[in-house]
């Protein structure tokens, strides 16, 4: 038996150092054994470990780390030219054999092991290594023949740190084998007394065959996406890929199958940025990773798979249109599928708000389907969309009046806001806006003349001399009870509507109100309940006048007046008034 060391001198000792203390996690190392096996030709690669507990009072026991592969072996010149010098490989030209730097064993390291045992055998050859903690290795040659790759690291542990050891070891081996072509096994021996068959020379498909009882979990699995919202899987020739809506979008890159990266940050996407609301899956052998082998390499292949991608998501995005029309016409919830296209409109803007304006996307408080383009139209009338109120009595007079209404679902109120406004609302808001419908729209009841104090008839009489003076022929005047007390601190003072009572509207922003020369004669309905009113009632009792004033020059700024004129002809008015009752005083 003889002793080498992996490095003679500091400089590759160093170099040795730093592609050991490369990695994120130590556990790592998982990843490079499974490549290298599968690139050995495996058809399975089976992870296993045990751990003998602490004896006579030690502290540590042994945890043992088992990795086997059933593929090509190594004879000694590859022992001796491949995987004891550094930066040695021959897989340079291989597409089909991703580990193309020459350090996968080398990651053995990174969890500091006590001794690692490696067991190979090719074209009759069998060999033992066992490398020690200080990296060196002694090299024998054995009877027993061997076939394919069997590694074990030995690291003393303390009983309590077993279980989340293992626990990472499945989770790291599981992220990076997620997709594999081939079958990757995990067994955690460590909680069982049952011990599965000694695979030094087992069957490799042995543990598939048999129907005894096996404790191995098969790690792998198809390429999906889950439990994506909507998703859609495409195979080609050299590319498998499956893309589709999620509620928090990931990304993830495969070379067979092994994990290059899967990631939830748009950063791993490059200039791909409008694929960022997708989830989506791709495995192609062109993909390489970078060398420090936590990434996806953005070189001219992935640029080429990238852009093929992009042509699925067009795919995508026309089966989600299709799946919110179904659940318009089936009377689904469309939050799901608002939200979805809401994010698909934020990237594509315009042109495909124009592609979208004639399909039946949104659906009335009446189960009745809808287009943007029948939205639009209301919304040029009203300078609003209105969502559906709580007021059954105001939904129906709305309903008569011909006004479609709209569920207030949240992502239903996104997606209408993602879309641009045209061109002849644009000039007037900037932001679309939804509003409840009693926001805009009130239906009070209309209080008949004998139904009023005698106060709140003065004092809506001397109003109406005023605002005549101020404004001849504008207006009348009616009281209304727009809901009853509680709600007065929260109502406006006055609405316009018609003077036998029905539909009032809420005065918009006042800059867009009509000049009051283009204007018909309007009714005013003035809140019985509002805390002005009630205050001036009160007020009537000893300056009618006063009152009065207040009143018509708070209806005049409600209404949207802004002229001085009017302001200057209802000053004139109440000093009129005023003079009249000191003379009838007199």
């Amino acid at each position: 038996m003889s002793q080498i060391e992996l490095g003679g001198e500091d400089l590759a000792e160093q170099a040795l150092s730093n592609l050991v203390n490369q990695f994120a996690r130590p556990l790592d190392f998982l990843r490079e054994l499974v490549q290298n096996s599968l690139d050995a030709g495996s058809p399975r690669v089976d992870v296993w470990i045990e751990y003998a507990p602490p004896e006579n009072g030690a502290k540590h026991g042994v945890l043992s780390i088992h990795v086997d592969d059933y593929g090509d072996g190594m004879d000694e010149a590859i022992i001796d030219n491949q995987l004891t010098r550094l930066f040695s490989s021959n897989k340079e030209d291989d597409l089909t054999k991703i580990g193309k730097f020459g350090i996968g064993f080398t990651s053995i390291f990174a969890i500091t092991p006590d001794a690692v045992l490696l067991r190979t055998g090719r074209h009759g050859e069998s060999w033992e290594l066992l490398f020690h903690a200080d990296r060196s290795f002694d090299k024998v040659r054995i009877d027993e023949p061997m076939s394919g790759t069997k590694i074990t690291l030995f690291k003393h542990m303390e009983a309590e740190r077993v279980p989340s050891f293992v626990r990472e070891a499945r989770w790291v081996l599981g992220y990076w084998c997620e997709h594999s072509n081939l079958p990757i096994t995990f067994d955690d021996r460590t909680r069982t007394e049952d011990k599965a068959e000694d695979t030094l020379t087992a069957d490799p498909f042995a543990a598939f065959a048999s129907t005894e009882k096996d404790t191995r979990e098969q790690v792998n699995s198809p390429l999906d996406l889950g439990d994506a919202l909507l998703k859609l899987k495409v195979e080609e020739d050299d590319l498998l890929v499956g893309i589709g809506y999620a509620h928090r979008p990931r990304y993830g890159f495969y070379n067979g199958g092994l994990t290059l990266v899967s990631s939830t940050s748009p950063d791993v996407l490059g200039e791909f940025k409008d694929l960022a609301h997708l989830a989506f899956k791709v495995k192609c052998d062109r993909l390489e990773h970078t060398l420090t082998r936590d990434n996806v390499l953005q070189d001219e292949a992935w640029m080429g798979v990238m852009e093929r991608v992009r042509s699925h998501a067009h795919t995508l995005r026309k089966q989600l249109v299709t799946r919110i029309e179904q659940a318009v016409r089936h009377g689904e919830s469309l939050d799901t599928w608002h939200l979805q296209l809401a994010h698909e409109v934020a990237v594509h803007g315009r042109p495909l708000m124009v592609m979208l304006g004639d399909r039946p996307l949104f659906r009335d408080d009446k189960g009745e389907p809808l287009t943007l383009r029948q939205i639009e139209k209301q919304e040029d009338a009203l300078g609003t969309i209105l969502l559906s109120p709580k007021h059954t009595r105001l939904a129906a007079e709305l309903r008569a009046q011909g006004h479609r209404l709209l569920d207030p679902e949240p992502a239903t109120a996104l997606l209408l806001k993602s879309f641009e406004r045209h061109a002849m609302i644009g000039m007037f808001r900037a932001e679309r806006r939804l509003q409840p419908a009693e926001e805009r729209f009130v239906l009070p009841d209309l209080l008949e003349r004998d139904e009023l104090s005698a106060r709140e008839r003065r004092l809506l009489d001397a109003t109406l001399r005023l605002l005549e003076g101020a404004m001849p022929g504008a207006f009348t005047l009616r009281l209304g009870d727009f809901g009853g007390a509680e709600a007065a601190s929260s109502e406006v003072l006055a609405l316009e509507g018609p003077e036998g009572g029905g539909l009032f509207a809420r005065a918009d922003d006042p800059w867009l109100a009509l000049p009051s020369f283009g204007r018909k004669k309007r009714c005013l309905l003035v809140n019985r309940h509002h805390e002005l009113f009630r205050a001036l009632v009160v007020a009537s009792a000893e300056e009618l006048p006063v009152a009065a004033f207040a009143l018509s020059q708070a209806l005049l700024v409600a209404d949207g007046t802004r002229a001085a004129q009017p302001y200057d002809r209802l000053l004139d008015a109440v000093v009129d008034a005023y003079h009249d009752e000191q003379e009838v005083e007199a």
